[in-house]
């Protein structure tokens, strides 16, 4: 047994390095890579992630695992082993070579999406998301969960998550939401609302300060985490210790502020997750929509409510030369306004975008939808839910990298994440009534304790479902998101 347990957490390990290494490719890939780089770069990552593909389905560990499944083992190796017998069985219905042109694809994709993006033309990236849709539905075949074809990609990222389950909780969400931004829109405060404090110069240099120094008081610093700029914020861990946040510099203020926020909340979590696993599988978060909430509580929980502008406002206001007051600027950053893009939405909003791409992938994996119709579809669809439509491709079905790295079943988590943020900020401040009071002084010592004890320190010991159970008293529960933007936007708007 003892011999089995080494070999499993020596694979692990290696596993865990090969991850790192290509975590650190694709973070220069997205930052500092010349051009030029990419056919080399898409080699080595493809050649990289059959690597560790393989590792992780061999038979020797593979066979240890299976030893080890019928052997009385601690409460955290049982655990482990069971993830990861789960994991292997998943992973070896995947062909190498599968595995190997999907690396290679979206590295490639990437970059094709990059030009696409900045040259508003949707063809350039077309074929390279038609190679992926393909491979993605050729994933979901292999792996062949119960239900509906999207589940084996939803699972990945949320696991037992369906389509079953989600669909119906989010027609029930989206009509709630409708009725509350009919309700919000139809004020007389809100006809009546003449928003122009973000409308000035926000000097760029003045925005990466206050961004670095938010980025501070959530729990990062120099020697742990940069700073660095991408065409879409994303943050990625590179080792114990070593994190790394992107940003993008808009003509808001808000966007690298609330983006810089959201990235340190992933971050965080991933300092905080559990040293002694930092090897094995128990190191990691559960789920993504747990990873989202972190993100999801930093930037909206903490970052628009009124306790935190009490701190920030005044040195927003000194650093770029405001003419307005708190109650003001309050109002302008909750500002209620459906718009086109999903990183920069609204509370109420927010959930929209992530339906409509939730009901593009269905359709993209059942085959009713077809990528070159997709600019077409997306504009008809921000219609319908939104309001808006897109002016060109970039502001539309081009915003999102997403899809260029085949991640089809990310985005529900996304709604998962705000939901859950909503609940936990909810607990907290039942937990400690004093807490708004640390948050106007720009002191977020409590919550990084609270929030590391309750959902970082676990790792992926109990499923995403079951950490909340703990921490707030009951699983996932979209009321409280409804009554939260219920209670917070009447104040805003009086109704």
């Amino acid at each position: 047994m003892k011999k089995d347990l080494d070999l499993v957490n020596n694979y692990q390990k290696e596993m865990v390095l090969l991850g790192r290494s290509l975590a650190l490719l694709s973070w220069d890939q997205e930052t500092n890579m010349p051009k030029k780089g990419l056919k080399s770069r898409s080699e080595t990552i493809a050649f990289l992630s059959g690597l560790a593909h393989e590792k992780f389905t061999s038979n020797e560990f593979y066979n240890a695992v299976k030893r080890l499944k019928k052997e009385k083992l601690s409460e955290d190796n049982n655990i482990m082993i069971n993830k990861l017998y789960k994991e292997i069985e998943k992973s070896r219905k995947l062909p190498k070579e599968f595995v190997l042109e999907l690396a290679k694809t979206t590295s490639l994709a990437l970059e094709a999406w990059k030009e696409a993006r900045n040259k508003k033309d949707f063809k350039i990236f077309q074929p390279h998301l038609e190679k992926i849709v393909a491979l993605k539905i050729k994933q979901a075949k292999y792996l062949n969960l119960p239900g509906h074809i999207y589940n084996s990609l939803l699972d990945s990222f949320e696991e037992g998550m369906t389509v079953e389950k989600l669909k119906p909780a989010f027609e029930n969400l989206k009509k709630r939401l409708i009725i509350l931004s009919k309700k919000i829109r139809s004020t007389s405060t809100y006809k009546k609302q003449n928003l122009k404090l973000l409308k000035g110069e926000f000097p760029k240099e003045i925005q990466l300060e206050l961004s670095n120094d938010v980025v501070k008081r959530i729990g990062l610093n120099e020697e742990n985490s940069r700073i660095d700029f991408s065409e879409h914020p994303f943050s990625t861990k590179i080792g114990l210790d070593d994190v790394r946040i992107t940003t993008n510099i808009r003509s808001s203020p808000m966007f690298s502020f609330g983006s810089s926020m959201h990235e340190a909340g992933h971050s965080l979590y991933e300092l905080r997750l559990p040293i002694e696993h930092e090897y094995d599988i128990l190191g990691d978060a559960p789920s993504h929509g747990l990873h989202e909430s972190q993100s999801r509580f930093w930037e909206n929980m903490i970052g628009r409510s009124k306790p935190f502008w009490k701190y920030y406002f005044p040195i927003f206001k000194k650093k770029f030369r405001i003419n307005g007051n708190l109650d003001e600027w309050y109002k302008e950053v909750n500002e209620v306004k459906p718009g086109l893009i999903r990183i920069e939405g609204d509370e109420v909003h927010y959930f929209f975008h992530i339906i409509l791409r939730f009901e593009i992938e269905l359709g993209l994996i059942e085959g009713a939808i077809k990528v070159k119709d997709l600019p077409k579809i997306w504009n008809q669809k921000m219609k319908e839910l939104l309001d808006v439509v897109p002016k060109d491709n970039k502001e539309g079905v081009l915003q999102d990298m997403h899809w260029s790295s085949g991640a089809f079943g990310y985005f529900p988590t996304y709604a998962i994440g705000t939901i859950y943020a909503s609940q936990l900020y909810n607990a907290l401040k039942k937990q400690n009534p004093d807490i708004e009071k640390d948050i106007e002084n720009g002191d977020y010592s409590k919550i990084r304790a609270w929030l590391a004890k309750n959902i970082h320190k676990p790792g992926s010991k109990m499923l995403a479902e079951e950490i909340i159970k703990k921490a707030c008293g009951e699983g996932l529960n979209s009321d409280i998101y409804v009554s939260y933007l219920t209670k917070k936007y009447s104040e805003i708007y009086k109704f």
